[in-house]
């Protein structure tokens, strides 16, 4: 993900290069050079990401390089807002405007200060990853051992075939009927949805399904994954197709890449074949895969696995494309019985019966992902006591996400399989998902809010003619075509209004979050913080993006509440210095959730002063109780972008709230009082 932030912090300096031109006149030069030694790291820096895990010093000098590229666009950010400032008010009278160059040259030489010590930082760390063995990596190439070890976890076999299954028989009569159905012309099969959905396992129950055996000539199974070599997969195909001799073995393998494409598309017009392409990727690795395969021929057939809607599409515009659903809470626990092999057939044991208890509990928490509930089985299948059984409960979260032997094995949770989507994300897209991390478990996230957020954070990069809000709309249908993003409610012309994360795809976001120092998330009163926990050195302490939770148990009415809310004044100052840090500049969005039917301005509110923030591009205040009006403060925001007071209560606001130009979302449907909406937007 480094690499990713990185990339996106040389996008964002050029774009300021551009956007900020007169503003960074005299440091222009230094900001370019930052902007080419970012740049020259990316090589590096797919390498590094890759090995983090093996070195703690690597691990380490990622999360300084990450920091040092969002300082470079802090500091840039900055000086041009100031000098925008002092200009703005300089044009007054000519003392002011004198005052103001003089201003001006002063914060000059101190941005360049500034500037010059970044590029030191940068060039030393980009030393220091070399020194350490880091290869630089083009683009579209892997890196890595750990790349390699989890393309072999990941590799199917058609002989390993898992009988302990719930809930797929009505697939499995469905795609067999698509496949031996003489009516069916569709020549692609398509299995399709989220890491962990069990598609591979549906697939193997279609390949060794009897009336599919009968129907076919040939058969050929291969896994494909992220990173495969054409020539490897057809081989596989055409051994499969015809079982070789030694001396013919040799002769194909001396044949040119072409040749095999070719002998194995003969094969396929001669005979019905059944082709399996589990998990393909992406649409070029279909594109390089679609000369093997005569698919206007009616007879041989492809079943393809994937996690991408859009690769399932341009495989077979006229294919037939299937999403398995999740299981139900009942097949889950089903299946959980199965693979913990809990057994009660009086029904009499009273502990059995604890264990069933706190089984479905476990069971709910999978999300009737098939993969969740296996990874969970597997785990209760070694601990037998309902002692054990309650202590995973209590810790479901990090067995389910780390799997079998948790600490041990990293490549055995659902973490693992998941992530594997995230990897394959572009790094604007990574960012997209990031974002998401904000919001609370089961929360219905209004997706023309999200877009402007995006936009408004600087997320979205403008491509062609398109406006940001579309391009972001694109990410977002992308997002949802991986799988990443389920679909909440639909307009009636088929737009998406609200969408939502899978508990398990929002654990991973909230991990890949918090490795990344993405954002901090404070709920009150318990207090969790998102940030780097690997590196503790004061430059990782700052924070860009929070949300906040507000405890529905603790409203209060005045500040004298609010302090008996807190156990001692320490806690107290603790709180406050969180809210409120001395260098609240680097903030970008500030989102803040309140309970269902809040009726009173929260004490968290009375403690928050936005001067500081003054980078701020999206402030949320939706649904809060707001007491009669708006801090002052919030005149100081004058990077804000994104406004939103929806169903808010509030009375008035201060006249400082004309300071706000950049506006681009201003959403005021709020209720004073609890009565109609007083300005609506």
């Amino acid at each position: 993900m480094v690499e990713a932030i990185v990339s996106f912090a040389v996008e964002r300096l050029g774009d300021l290069l551009i956007q900020e031109a007169s503003f960074l006149h005299g440091v222009t030069d230094k900001v370019a050079e930052i902007k080419v030694e970012l740049r020259r790291m990316t090589c590096f820096l797919k390498d590094a990401d890759a090995r983090q895990d093996e070195d703690e010093t690597i691990r380490n000098l990622v999360a300084e390089i990450r920091e040092a590229a969002y300082d470079a666009e802090d500091t840039v950010e900055t000086f041009a807002f100031k000098v925008a400032r002092r200009r703005r008010s300089g044009l007054q009278n000519i003392l002011k405007r004198y005052a103001c160059i003089l201003s001006e040259f002063k914060a000059l030489h101190e941005v360049g200060t500034e500037i010059d010590a970044i590029k030191n930082r940068i060039s030393s760390l980009s030393t220091s990853l070399q020194s350490y063995n880091i290869k630089s990596i083009g683009e579209g190439e892997s890196s890595g051992s750990r790349n390699e070890r989890q393309r072999i976890l990941r590799r199917s076999y058609s002989h390993v075939v898992d009988e302990d299954t719930v809930g797929v028989e009505g697939n499995v009569k469905i795609l067999v009927e698509q496949l031996v159905d003489p009516d069916k012309r569709c020549s692609v099969v398509s299995i399709w949805g989220m890491g962990g959905l069990g598609k591979t396992t549906l697939a193997k129950k279609v390949y060794h399904h009897g009336a599919v055996r009968r129907h076919f000539d040939c058969f050929a199974w291969s896994s494909v994954s992220q990173q495969f070599n054409i020539r490897a997969v057809v081989q596989e195909i055409l051994f499969k197709f015809m079982p070789p001799s030694p001396e013919q073995r040799k002769e194909i393998e001396k044949m040119g890449e072409n040749e095999v494409l070719k002998r194995v598309y003969r094969i396929q017009e001669e005979k019905k074949c059944l082709v399996i392409l589990d998990d393909v990727w992406t649409t070029e690795a279909w594109d390089m895969l679609r000369p093997a395969f005569p698919l206007q021929k009616v007879g041989s057939k492809i079943l393809l696995t994937t996690r991408n809607k859009a690769v399932a599409s341009h495989a077979d515009p006229q294919g037939f494309l299937y999403q398995p659903k999740c299981l139900t809470e009942e097949e889950s626990w089903e299946l959980l019985q199965r693979r913990a092999f809990l057994r009660n057939d009086n029904g009499t044991d009273p502990t059995i019966n604890n264990m069933e208890e706190v089984g479905k509990e476990m069971a709910r928490y999978c999300g009737g992902l098939p993969l969740a509930v296996v990874v969970l089985g597997g785990l209760l299948a070694t601990n037998h006591t309902l002692y054990d059984w309650e202590r995973i409960h209590r810790n479901i979260k990090s067995y389910l996400m780390r799997g079998k032997d948790n600490y041990k094995q990293q490549d055995s949770g659902v973490s693992d399989v998941l992530a594997l989507s995230f990897q394959d994300l572009s790094y604007h897209l990574k960012s997209c998902f990031l974002y998401l991390a904000h919001f609370p478990e089961d929360y219905e996230i209004r997706t023309k809010s999200l877009v402007r957020m995006w936009v408004a954070e600087g997320i979205i990069s403008k491509v062609g003619e398109q406006t940001l809000e579309d391009v972001a709309e694109g990410y977002l249908d992308e997002l949802i075509q991986r799988c990443m993003v389920q679909v909440g409610r639909t307009g009636s012309n088929g737009r998406v209004k609200t969408c939502q994360l899978h508990d398990l795809m929002r654990d991973l976001c909230l991990s890949k979050a918090k490795e990344e120092n993405f954002l901090e998330i404070i709920g009150f009163q318990q207090v969790e913080t998102f940030s780097s926990s690997v590196v503790t050195t004061p430059t990782l302490d700052k924070v860009r993006r929070r949300a906040i939770y507000l405890d529905q148990s603790l409203p209060v009415e005045s500040d004298a509440e609010a302090r008996a809310v807190s156990k001692n004044k320490d806690e107290d100052a603790n709180i406050y210095v969180k809210l409120n840090p001395e260098n609240g500049t680097p903030l970008r969005s500030l989102l803040i959730f309140s309970p269902p039917k809040e009726v009173t301005v929260h004490w968290m509110l009375r403690k928050l002063n936005l001067k500081k923030f003054t980078l701020l591009r999206v402030l949320s205040l939706e649904g809060l109780s707001l007491g009669e009006k708006l801090p002052k403060s919030i005149g100081n925001l004058v990077h804000l972008k994104f406004l939103s007071f929806k169903y808010a209560s509030l009375l008035r606001f201060p006249s400082s709230i004309r300071n706000l130009g950049c506006i681009q979302t201003l959403d005021l449907r709020f209720f004073p009082s609890g009565d109609e909406p007083m300005i609506c937007f």
